[in-house]
């Protein structure tokens, strides 16, 4: 690292660790790494965001990294080591697990699940005989997002249309754990934290999570944990940083110049994506386990995720700018910081 330089701020501390002189926005121009620093604090204060750690992508390399704020009633102050509920953003990482599998021929996207593994909470409904992997992967299986208390329904004719389901991610970890006979974390550590070199990353909680795991925040703004993950959920339970995830994505990155790769095949659009009170300007379609947009500035593919206690993150990728990032965040104002930080980085305004 060039220069590691540490901001002392009436919101918190800032650890900013710069890679480069000078980041490209999308329309060409470059930002320095002061300007974005600038604009993160700004940020944070107007958005009242308490922890926020954050990676930027170029070239396949991470070019700029803030680890920003304060993690606890004590103050301690966010670093590079702290630790971030990953939420959603747990399920482009099982994808790209599913996507090897049907690879190695252990499933085909396209065959339905009960074949494998009934599923007994929802064989009342013959229509979940039709539920495929495919259909898992893009959101189309007619399971409500969470059942709650109430009882499994399917909600529409599974692969008609688009509607975001963990239920459907769930059921999926159990018919792939059956194929297998290997448990979750087993297959995230075969697939893709040790040949991707992820580490201090974890789908259960375990004591450097407990030593390093920064407080979600309230809705009134008072610092917040949730239940600690004791079973791995592929939906959401993902412990990790963005320097981490980075690696991740970054290996998506590299495959998307590969016709063949695993990343093209998250890639294919698989639904368009018409949600009420949606932007008809927005033209998005759901891949497998990533989000598709067209955009003034090319394609790009992402996704977010939103535990209880505004745990928010985000990553994003323009793979013919070869431009991603990936942040992770204690604060409510998810939406408008995406806003914010697109635009910015976007137009460098």
């Amino acid at each position: 690292m060039k220069n590691v330089k540490v901001y002392l701020l009436l919101t918190g501390f800032f650890i900013s660790q710069n890679m480069t002189a000078q980041i490209k926005e999308l329309k060409g121009a470059s930002l320095s790494p002061k300007e974005i620093d600038r604009f993160i604090a700004v940020q944070m204060d107007s958005l009242q965001i308490r922890a926020l750690s954050m990676a930027l992508i170029k070239d396949n390399k991470i070019v700029y990294f803030k680890a920003a704020g304060t993690k606890n009633t004590q103050l301690q102050p966010v670093d590079e080591h702290t630790v971030f509920e990953a939420a959603s953003m747990t399920k482009p990482m099982f994808a790209y697990i599913v996507l090897q599998l049907a690879k190695e021929k252990t499933l085909n996207l396209d065959t339905p699940l009960y074949t494998y593994l009934p599923n007994n909470d929802i064989a009342y409904d013959k229509r979940y005989t039709l539920i495929t992997a495919r259909m898992v992967l893009d959101h189309t299986t007619g399971f409500p997002n969470w059942r709650g208390d109430n009882k499994l329904t399917i909600n529409f004719t599974p692969g008609t249309k688009f509607d975001y389901s963990g239920e459907g991610y769930e059921y999926l970890a159990r018919v792939i754990e059956h194929l297998t006979g290997r448990k979750m974390e087993d297959l995230f550590q075969q697939y893709i934290f040790k040949p991707m070199s992820v580490k201090n990353s974890s789908l259960t909680y375990n004591d450097y999570v407990a030593k390093h795991i920064t407080d979600g925040i309230t809705d009134t703004g008072e610092r917040a944990r949730n239940q600690p993950y004791r079973e791995a959920r592929v939906s959401s339970s993902l412990y990790t940083e963005p320097r981490e995830y980075a690696k991740f994505v970054i290996r998506l990155m590299k495959e998307s110049a590969d016709s063949k790769s695993i990343f093209q095949e998250m890639a294919v659009p698989q639904i368009e994506i018409h949600e009420p009170n949606m932007d008809p300007n927005l033209k998005i379609a759901m891949g497998l386990g990533v989000f598709v947009e067209k955009t003034p500035y090319g394609t790009k593919y992402y996704h977010g995720g939103s535990n209880g206690n505004c745990y928010n993150s985000l990553f994003q990728i323009y793979k013919d700018q070869k431009i991603g990032l990936v942040y992770f965040m204690a604060g409510c104002k998810q939406w408008e910081f995406a806003v914010r930080l697109n635009k910015f980085l976007n137009t460098g305004k």
